[in-house]
């Protein structure tokens, strides 16, 4: 199930695991000199491996796929932004869009799982089964001491990025937010915007992740996100019953207000439609809209960004805001 898709998840929207991997005598994908080898090499071994694996997955070059395209998979967190730029890649996708094998981004491979919710136990365990399966074709760059070898220090070792998407609303409110990031941060929890390090919390969605993957395990990693995980989604509790207790008539008419932005708006950007949707997540979290639309919010979020709303028309940003507001009005 795409992790979006009919998502009524209330403060973890979903869950991604991220496993680096660089094969084994060949430089990283900065010093390459012939890419496009080793990215058949690494396709070859995937597509011609006599697991179901093979079965499942379908193969984008994102060279020959248009930049809408491209772009499209970027809102659906299925590649990184960093996938956007520079030539010689590609990526797998499974048919029921959990799962992508990123090739020659900052690493050769890139291997992520991502769920809807709260299951980094689940997301974890299938991420680790296509890894070994993998593994059977490749051989990767691996220390004894190290752990597995990465582009970028701060991945080796485990090479296992674990990631929550976390809607944060009434911290964001309370003005609460940076004291929970700074927090995170001084345990060695990134906490980073919608699309990962360098992005805006548009929507009040944040990711939190780990920041160290040399000694320590994977599951102490999952542990730790876990563990932290829990204290946040209390403190984001408290804060809605604080702000339902103290502030329950101006919360209940600022929610309704901005569905009824988004019911009725001819034209709006991401960024105001994103704040809007977040307050009525919110709301129908707290059961004080009961209304639900054609489509979830978490859905909304992902189908009213730029490319998707484009749907590979060549539409200029006014008219993407008017295209937008249609949308809404229909599914909201």
């Amino acid at each position: 199930m795409i992790w979006y898709k009919d998502n009524n998840s209330d403060i973890v929207i979903s869950t991604r695991i991220r496993l680096a991997r660089n094969l084994d005598k060949v430089p990283f994908p900065n010093a390459l000199t012939d890419k496009k080898k080793v990215l058949k090499d690494i396709k070859s071994a995937i597509v011609n491996s006599n697991s179901t694996l093979s079965r499942e997955l379908e193969y984008t070059d994102l060279d020959k796929a248009g930049q809408k395209k491209r772009e499209q998979l970027a809102e659906e967190h299925l590649i990184s932004p960093q996938m956007l730029q520079g030539n010689d890649k590609g990526v797998f996708i499974s048919k029921d869009r959990t799962m992508s094998i990123m090739l020659m981004e900052e690493d050769h491979i890139r291997l992520q799982v991502i769920m809807s919710g709260n299951k980094l136990h689940e997301a974890y365990d299938t991420a680790s089964k296509i890894d070994d399966v993998m593994e059977e074709n490749l051989t990767y760059a691996f220390d004894e001491n190290l752990g597995y070898l990465t582009a970028c220090p701060t991945n080796a070792g485990t090479g296992l990025r674990a990631s929550l998407m976390m809607h944060l609303p009434a911290l964001t409110i309370t003005k609460n937010i940076n004291r929970v990031i700074n927090n995170a941060s001084s345990l060695g929890i990134a906490v980073r915007g919608l699309y990962g390090e360098g992005t805006r919390a548009d929507g009040n969605l944040y990711q939190i992740s780990n920041q160290v993957t040399m000694g320590i395990s994977e599951a102490q990693i999952i542990e730790k996100i876990e563990n932290i995980a829990k204290q946040i989604i209390e403190m984001e509790q408290k804060a809605r019953e604080l702000l339902n207790e103290k502030s329950n008539a101006e919360l209940s008419d600022k929610l309704w207000r901005s569905y009824g932005t988004l019911k009725y708006a001819q034209k709006i950007s991401t960024s105001e439609a994103m704040a809007l949707l977040s307050d009525v997540l919110l709301a129908q979290n707290m059961g004080i809209i009961k209304e639900k639309g054609k489509k979830s919010i978490p859905e909304c979020m992902v189908l009213i960004s730029p490319a998707f709303i484009s749907n590979d028309k060549d539409l200029s940003a006014d008219e993407r805001d008017i295209e937008r507001a249609k949308f809404l009005r229909a599914n909201i």
